[in-house]
């Protein structure tokens, strides 16, 4: 666990902890101090806020090599290849993703991940059918296993691809200080190796 994680875990606690008191406050009737807590819980969730759009402004995108793992604490996802198929309407791209997990003992899934691929321009794309393996980005992962997953993209006949965006869910990477995924802050590109580009 990262500090930015026991930052956010400990923030959490700390509102918690003062919504609390001022709720004791409020049932003896000690006004003051229900102001006093609720003026301190604001500014701390301000102060917390600034630093995390500012962090989100000011870090440069974090960019992955092919094949260099991308992990969301113990399930962790590589961009390996991404291969074209040239047809009359576009170009249809499929992509290699491996998923790993770094559990010692528990099985886990990700029922929230999705991928995009970004071309050069920065543009994003959805898949655009079903996995054309029997493994799908959720599937559930044993301690240490491994899977691979082929994903098809189609793009404009022009566009090149850059990498993929992995998106493991909004919450809690939204709100951690310099995560890939927090408020403002362009989400991580994991590069692909282009296979028999013509």
């Amino acid at each position: 666990m990262s500090f930015q994680d026991l930052l956010f875990l400990a923030s959490v606690l700390l509102e918690l902890s003062l919504f609390v008191w001022m709720a004791v406050s409020a049932v003896r009737r000690q006004w003051n101090s229900v102001r006093r807590t609720a003026r301190f819980a604001g500014l701390y969730l301000a102060g917390y806020a600034t630093i995390l759009i500012a962090a989100a402004l000011l870090m440069p995108r974090r960019f992955l090599g092919p094949g260099e793992r991308h992990c969301f604490d113990d399930w962790c996802v590589a961009a390996v290849t991404a291969e074209p198929s040239k047809t009359p309407a576009g170009s249809n791209w499929i992509v290699t993703l491996e998923v790993s997990s770094d559990a010692k003992r528990v099985r886990q899934r990700a029922l929230d991940a999705t991928a995009q691929l970004e071309d050069t321009s920065g543009r994003r794309y959805d898949a655009s059918a079903a996995p054309l393996t029997p493994r799908t980005l959720s599937d559930q992962l044993g301690p240490g296993d491994s899977f691979r997953v082929l994903l098809p993209f189609r793009l404009p006949a022009n566009a090149r691809p850059a990498g993929v965006v992995v998106h493991h869910g909004a919450f809690p990477g939204m709100v951690i200080i310099g995560e890939d995924q927090s408020f403002l802050h362009p989400p991580a590109l994991a590069r692909v190796a282009i296979r028999n580009d013509k």
